[in-house]
């Protein structure tokens, strides 16, 4: 499965010379958790919540001062469109990162996947699963016996 499905939403993206003031306030109109920073077009590096927690506020840094060049994660981990879902999962497991910009084949961002994206399509998968398996479980409900299906019917 190639990863194109999750390119649908708009990417948002900062340049590295914006403060962390301006990158808080575009993080919070636009309701998410990262930043991809891009210098004349092209992807430098990544900005998330995490990064302004931990090198920002945690260092008692001021946000009106400090710039995305200073807490973004230079070069950050990135995956082609034309690769598979299993392809991503096992990069962010290797490389221990949570989100994933994702690249057309002249290496434009078309899209970000997140940890919470896969989540959310495992449990999609999984909830498809249940329902065959409950479907498939009715039709031999009618013409099992109890303890067919039902491991204390046997045992009572």
């Amino acid at each position: 499965m190639a990863l194109q499905r999750f390119c649908k939403r708009p990417i948002v993206t900062v340049t590295p010379e914006k403060t962390i003031l301006e990158a808080c306030r575009l993080l919070e109109e636009r309701n998410i958790g990262c930043l991809l920073v891009e210098e004349h077009s092209k992807l430098c590096g990544i900005l998330t919540d995490r990064d302004i927690a931990l090198r920002v506020t945690g260092q008692g840094k001021d946000p009106q001062q400090t710039t995305v060049w200073d807490v973004m994660t230079p070069n950050p981990v990135r995956i082609r469109a034309d690769h598979t879902l299993h392809e991503l999962t096992m990069l962010m497991h290797q490389e221990h990162v949570r989100r994933v910009p994702i690249l057309d084949g002249s290496g434009n961002v078309i899209g970000i996947v997140t940890l919470d994206d896969l989540l959310a399509l495992l449990g999609d998968e999984m909830s498809d699963m249940a329902k065959t398996v409950a479907e498939s479980f009715l039709r031999q409900s009618f013409t099992a016996k109890p303890e067919a299906y039902h491991w204390w019917a046997a045992h009572a």
